[in-house]
């Protein structure tokens, strides 16, 4: 039985473990995925109540980053990633780095999840270091998603939008990138993080379509409902879930340019199909109108917590919400991870 981790201090939510006589231990993922799916039922059908000063109340539906809603926003915040980078790059490169590591240990059984995770984080860490040094004097944003393997383990892309004015940009220059990776996690191999070939780490495009769709296909936001989709997939959502791990993350620059395509698409509503750049002047006025039109904030409170799954909804203290964590006692060198550099 795999627990979801043995690393002396990691810190898990509270769900996902157990008081034992040696102290808060981990518990094993099969009874982490358990945990994680009455987690995710209890938001269906759940509210969140606000309430102002005028004593007006507003109720809208709880969501977590789970749900196919929630995965539905996270493909609009590309699109728009898409269409600001096509906009504001010329000479457009992008590139895909995958980071991963041995799902084995060094005695030849399973990895738990969560330390497996950990190690490749700690290695995209110092690589996306290196990444700075390989990209000195370019401009160049990225996109960072996790995503489960076949076998309920993760793996992480790294979708890099590059402005390659020279056209020069190779794979070998991400050499050094991928060598970070390998030297900072022992489970990660050489091997798997070639820079060239059939099965190589890193992908260089001059071109992609729709990019927006291309990053999608690695988080796995379409298809079936949430807790109807397959259980590898289920047992990777458990892990992150446990260890507070956010699955889709983007460069600071990345969040600038999907704010500002939202901008503009606010801007052509407002206009009939106007771009910014077609009037400047009339942008920087419609953009004082808006600040004017907001007016002073409107004081929202939250009220309450209820489920409405029969005719009368069910209320519950707000204040008792929150994700508590603990730091598990672990047991050190249950699952030694193996070094194939």
């Amino acid at each position: 039985v795999r627990s979801v981790s043995v690393e002396p201090g990691r810190r898990l939510r509270d769900e996902a473990v157990l008081e034992v006589s040696d102290g808060p231990q981990s518990r094993p993922w099969y009874s982490v995925v358990e945990e994680w799916r009455d987690w995710y039922r209890d938001y269906l059908g759940s509210h969140i109540e606000f309430t102002n000063s005028e004593g007006e109340t507003v109720r809208t539906a709880l969501e977590n980053s789970y749900m196919p809603e929630y995965g539905k926003r996270y493909y609009a915040k590309l699109k728009d990633l898409e269409r600001g980078i096509e906009r504001e790059y010329e000479d457009l490169t992008t590139v895909m780095l995958t980071f991963s590591a041995s799902h084995r240990n060094a005695d030849g059984g399973w990895r738990c999840p969560a330390d497996h995770m950990r190690d490749i984080m700690e290695g995209y860490d110092a690589a996306r270091k290196q990444l700075h040094q390989a990209l000195s004097g370019q401009k160049w944003e990225y996109a960072r998603v996790w995503e489960p393997h076949a076998d309920g383990y993760g793996h992480l892309h790294m979708a890099i939008f590059v402005e390659d004015g020279d056209g020069d940009l190779d794979h070998e220059q991400f050499r050094p990138v991928m060598e970070s990776h390998v030297r900072n996690c022992g489970p990660a191999g050489r091997e798997a993080h070639a820079v060239q070939g059939e099965d190589a780490a890193v992908s260089v495009n001059d071109d992609v379509n729709n990019l927006g769709s291309y990053i999608a296909e690695y988080i796995g936001i379409f298809g079936e409902e949430t807790l109807e989709r397959p259980i590898t997939e289920q047992m990777f959502y458990a892990v992150t879930w446990a260890t507070g791990t956010r699955r889709v993350d983007f460069s600071n620059g990345a969040h600038e340019v999907m704010n500002r395509e939202q901008t503009r698409r606010e801007y052509r509503r407002d206009t009939d199909g106007l771009e910014p750049e077609d009037c400047p002047e009339a942008f920087e006025e419609w953009q004082e109108e808006e600040e004017e039109e907001d007016g002073p904030v409107t004081e929202w409170s939250v009220e309450s917590i209820c489920t409405v799954r029969h005719r009368a909804p069910e209320y519950a203290d707000p204040t008792t919400g929150g994700v508590d964590t603990t730091a598990i006692a672990g047991r050190s060198g249950v699952d030694p991870p193996p070094d194939v550099t």
